[in-house]
């Protein structure tokens, strides 16, 4: 019995992603939900609360390999470089592979009016911003990468490299290699 409502619960969520990927926030309603996993709207409140609890799971999904990448790195003593190229690519692959889920990443209205999402959603980018900038300081410091010791603004580079890469891939339907393009881009600037 509980094996089966985690996995309706797994179910409900992987549906509210592609509500949201296809429909916007507006359109993530319980009424689609359900719909789309063919039970009525009052079964949906027997696994949530509602459609905040589900957005709440949703960023959960959307942050599940942050553990993995960092764990990935550390245990492998990864150099400071290495572990950069590892964190762009992971990241790239994970969007690739599953598009549906960068849609949290351009959703600012889930974020905008509730503010346990917008907590959640700010720790998740900061701790992925945090994890880079602890890498690029690495590689800064063992001069595998000379940069001037602005530790922050190749940060922000290659944040916004990913960021924006991602939503340019989003914003032409998918239609490129994104991981390819953010390494290349990445390694153009501290050649990988």
């Amino acid at each position: 019995m509980k094996i089966d409502i985690l996995k309706r619960k797994e179910s409900i969520i992987i549906t509210a992603i592609e509500v949201l990927y296809e429909s916007g926030i507006n359109g993530m309603t319980i009424k689609e939900i359900a719909k789309r996993q063919n039970i009525s709207e009052p079964a949906i409140y027997r696994y949530f609360n509602g459609k905040g609890e589900i957005i709440k799971e949703i960023l959960k999904r959307y942050s599940i390999y942050d553990e993995v990448i960092k764990n990935t790195i550390l245990d492998n003593h990864m150099g400071g470089k290495e572990a950069i190229r590892y964190f762009c690519k992971a990241y790239a692959e994970y969007y690739q592979n599953y598009p549906d889920i960068t849609t949290v990443m351009f959703s600012f209205d889930i974020f905008k009016y509730d503010e346990e999402a917008n907590k959640e959603m700010k720790n998740i980018i900061k701790n992925r911003y945090n994890l880079l900038f602890m890498f690029v300081t690495k590689a800064i410091e063992n001069r595998e990468i000379s940069f001037n010791n602005h530790a922050q603004a190749l940060t922000d580079s290659i944040f916004s490299i990913l960021w924006t890469i991602t939503f340019l891939w989003r914003m032409e339907n998918c239609s490129f290699d994104v991981k390819e393009r953010v390494l290349l881009a990445v390694g153009n600037i501290i050649n990988f």
